[in-house]
């Protein structure tokens, strides 16, 4: 892995994280308007991730050439779990 899909890597997994965290809370606020702004906040969050995932997604194209079939495949399959782990957090957001 290249440098540059290191670091985006590492940022979709720190939104993710925060993602995860900022969830859990979110069932321990009991006042309305407070939790209504920390979802927003989460949202925000989400289309970063979502950004951040398009270019991972572009920055591993960009390396398919260079590297095994074997880590193409790792990196494909790691796009696809960040994206059902970003799915499940929109799915949360609207119930």
């Amino acid at each position: 892995m290249s440098t540059e899909v290191e670091r985006i890597d590492g940022e979709i997994q720190d939104i993710l994280r925060a993602l995860r965290n900022g969830f859990q809370k979110l069932d321990k606020i009991t006042d309305s308007n407070r939790q209504l702004g920390e979802l927003e906040k989460l949202t925000v969050k989400m289309k970063k991730c979502k950004l951040l995932i398009r270019e991972f997604d572009s920055a591993i194209e960009d390396e398919e050439i260079r590297n095994l079939p074997e880590v193409n495949w790792q990196l494909v399959e790691k796009k696809q779990l960040m994206i059902r782990e970003l799915n499940s957090y929109v799915t949360m957001r609207k119930t």
